[in-house]
């Protein structure tokens, strides 16, 4: 009797699942990674006397 060389229908899908699972896994880890080194985004205040508030004629 010759035996079967082709690989069985479930190794194929375990391998495409756990393929999936750590290429989702890495790029979750990385950006979370990402994220932890840079930290929260600095908000810069706005300044009062910029533009037109600033340069109104009328207060002169």
């Amino acid at each position: 009797m010759k035996r079967n060389e082709d690989p069985k229908l479930w190794v194929t899908i375990l391998k495409l699942v756990v393929g999936a699972v750590v290429l989702i896994g890495g790029v979750g880890l990385a950006l979370w990674y990402v994220d932890q080194v840079q930290g929260p985004p600095q908000i810069a205040k706005p300044v009062s006397n910029w533009g037109i508030a600033g340069d109104s004629p009328l207060r002169r």
